[in-house]
């Protein structure tokens, strides 16, 4: 019993790191739940499928011009999504630095005898 204690405390005293007074617990990321955008409708003079059409030019570039606003918003909404998810990924980083930051705090690693 005294052997362990000792070793204990040898394990405590001879660690790299000692344990911090206080431990920053992470604050998680708003959530949001950004909502995808929808793709134009196709005038009935476009021909999606052979990528051909015969629609008259101010319709076609006023399709032309949705589809461009359309692309930019899905952009937007991805560059939403990509952003939230590294902060996820700042989030579980700094849990995890937490929690082995309370692991130190709770006591000695290694050994513990009965």
């Amino acid at each position: 019993m005294i052997f362990a204690v000792f070793m204990a405390a040898f394990v405590q005293a001879t660690s790299g790191e000692a344990a911090p007074a206080d431990c920053a617990v992470p604050t998680p990321p708003a959530v949001i739940r950004p909502i995808k955008p929808t793709r134009p409708t196709a005038p009935s003079c476009v021909d999606e499928a052979r990528g051909r059409h015969n629609c008259r030019s101010a319709i076609i570039n006023a399709y032309n011009a949705e589809m461009d606003a359309a692309g930019r918003a899905f952009t937007d909404y991805v560059d939403k999504l990509n952003n939230y998810t590294a902060d996820l990924n700042d989030y579980a980083t700094a849990a995890t630095r937490y929690a082995a930051c309370e692991r130190r705090r709770a006591g000695p690693e290694g050994l513990i005898a009965f």
